[in-house]
């Protein structure tokens, strides 16, 4: 007779036609709700239990030793209930079966899925790491595609986008990552780093200050907000800011970078270039540490110094306007008017704001003789900025040279409203003066000249 196992809660197994092993023999766990087992035979229809001697159908009893301590016994079922009732358990443990298998194989499918993400994600932070900025787009990007809920890979993606200059990809980007986790620390401080770049120093103010708040140890946000109170010439608060960011992570180069062009603003050079060259030594790559520590070269008049600085920061980033207009005026101290007039060119193709850089080239094309480009480039400056008192003292000598009287007059006394302390516009203007046979303000303006600059008499 065939036979199957079954356990107390009715579930039934291992179907087979042996007869060799007898009914009542303990059988492996239930594969259902893990139950032990006995075998029972199995009844086609018409069959029945074999009988008793009475007549009576014989019990199915385990074997002496096997029963199951402190279990009742289930209670006799009508035939037909017990058929109809084996049938739904079947089939109630086939619906539990295949929720396992879908379960199994979603959690396998997901976990390959994740791994994969995973493996995009790390292949872009290493990209990135290595400056390989346009394959690190393409790592991020794919792990958008596999999981568009993830937030760190858009602001991660925002920084590729920001090192390459892309500012408006950037915040788009930052703007999703926040739209996902409005708590992203690096969403705030990376969109924090492009507004500084647009110019938007209170946006970039208040998406540091959010970063800090969410968490008071981030310091990307404290440099980043250091840079924005620089460039809004809040000079102390942005030397507290990286102070705080150089606290918490003292091999933080931005925030030394930052709080060295701070210093430097303030006037004190020697810390300025103390705090860049700890921000060189601790990230060779950070070109604005270069660029930072050239201007504070010049102003101590080391123009090989900020030359070979202003060099590197562009061997770093080939995109630096301010450090192709500080090399023009070191080239320019340099005597190197060339050089001084190409990378003018340079700065001011890629930023024409950069005023100051009109005039050291208009410096160069008067030392080369090319009076008319000079002249060219301190209208210019005049007209970008039109409070830049240098600008119309430099022009004063184009039109003093064309015997220009009244315009040197005018330029002089320009430069003289806006900074009385200019011994060069005294001295074109008391020469203007004489040009004119005007004694008396040529004396008074020659006198005030060497006041301020005696060396100007050895002319």
């Amino acid at each position: 007779m065939p036979f199957h196992f079954a356990c107390s809660q009715g579930h039934h197994w291992g179907d087979s036609d042996s007869s060799i092993l007898p009914v009542g023999v303990r059988a492996e766990r239930c594969p259902v709700c893990g139950s032990a087992g006995s075998a029972v035979p199995q009844l086609e229809l018409g069959e029945a239990l074999p009988s008793s001697p009475a007549g009576e159908p014989a019990t199915l009893v385990p074997e002496v030793g096997t029963e199951l301590a402190g279990f009742d016994p289930p209670p006799s079922l009508d035939r037909d209930i017990r058929k109809r009732g084996g049938k739904w358990r079947i089939l109630a443990g086939a619906a539990l079966v295949v929720t396992m298998i879908a379960g199994m194989i979603f959690s396998v499918v997901h976990g390959k899925h994740t791994r994969e993400r995973d493996r995009h994600l790390n292949l872009g932070q290493t990209y990135f790491q290595q400056q390989d900025y346009d394959n690190a787009i393409l790592e991020f990007t794919e792990v958008i595609r596999l999981d568009p809920a993830s937030a760190i890979a858009f602001a991660n993606r925002a920084s590729v986008y920001f090192n390459q200059g892309d500012l408006e990809h950037a915040v788009e980007d930052c703007n999703r990552a926040l739209e996902i986790d409005p708590r992203l620390v690096l969403g705030y401080a990376n969109r924090a780093g492009a507004y500084l770049n647009q110019g938007e120093l209170d946006r970039a103010v208040d998406d540091c200050t959010r970063a800090i708040e969410l968490d008071p140890q981030a310091v990307l946000a404290f440099a980043n907000r250091g840079a924005a109170h620089l460039n809004k010439g809040d000079l102390d608060q942005a030397i507290a800011d990286c102070t705080r960011a150089l606290e918490l992570d003292p091999r933080s180069a931005l925030a030394y970078a930052n709080r060295g062009a701070a210093y430097f603003n303030k006037g004190q050079l020697d810390q300025a270039i103390f705090d860049c060259s700890q921000a060189v030594a601790n990230d060779p790559s950070l070109a604005l540490a270069y660029q930072n520590r050239a201007a504070a070269f010049l102003s101590k008049g080391d123009a090989s110094g900020a030359f070979a600085d202003c060099t590197q920061a562009l061997r770093i980033n080939p995109a630096l306007a301010r450090a192709y207009a500080l090399r023009s005026t070191a080239s320019f101290n340099k005597g190197d008017d060339l050089q001084a007039i190409q990378d003018g060119d340079e700065a001011l193709r890629r930023d024409p704001s950069l005023t100051f850089v009109y005039l050291h080239r208009g410096l160069a094309h008067f030392r080369l003789g090319e009076a008319d480009k000079a002249l060219q480039d301190f209208n210019q400056a005049v007209e970008r900025e039109p409070r830049l008192a240098l600008a119309y003292v430099y022009r004063s000598v184009i039109h003093l040279g064309r015997n220009e009287s009244a315009q040197v007059i005018d330029d002089c006394t320009h430069a003289l409203e806006i900074d009385s302390k200019l011994p060069l516009a005294y001295w074109n203007r008391s020469l203007a003066y004489a040009l004119q046979n005007d004694r008396e303000h040529a004396e008074a303006d020659k006198k005030k000249a060497l006041e301020l600059d005696p060396s100007l008499g050895a002319q």
